[in-house]
């Protein structure tokens, strides 16, 4: 399976954790993916972030691919910029902040896979947490 990051229609997410979701590649996309999932999560320049959250299901490989920020997992913080890789294991807390004033883009690879259902869910997750902050 091939795909170009700009033709794949993407869901964002408002401030305060303003950033955009793709999933690039996933079993229920295309079915001859069968153990990951590929998403690419663009964090706002000056403060695009997520939310706290874990997966329950799979582990979240990131790998960043432009931008500086912090990430944090648990309580352990990290400088993430391009070059750099954190692997959050299921059931990890985790989140990302950008603080540079480019996009964030983060390559995002789950495995097992997840699906498309999940990550929309997560996507209303940080929806009601963005009514709560």
């Amino acid at each position: 399976m091939f795909v170009k990051f700009d033709t794949i229609q993407g869901s964002k997410i408002n401030k305060p954790f303003e950033r955009e979701l793709k999933v690039l590649m996933s079993p229920d996309k295309d079915g001859t993916v069968k153990e990951f999932t590929f998403l690419l999560s663009t964090l706002a320049p000056n403060g695009g972030c997520t939310d706290w959250h874990s997966h329950s299901e799979s582990g979240e490989l990131m790998i960043f691919l432009s931008g500086k920020g912090k990430a944090w997992l648990e309580n352990n913080e990290f400088t993430i910029e391009p070059g750099t890789a954190l692997y959050a294991p299921a059931g990890m807390k985790h989140k990302t902040l950008n603080t540079s004033s480019e996009p964030l883009q983060i390559a995002c690879i789950f495995i097992p896979a997840i699906s498309t259902s999940y990550i929309q869910k997560s996507i209303e997750e940080s929806e009601k947490a963005r009514g709560n902050t």
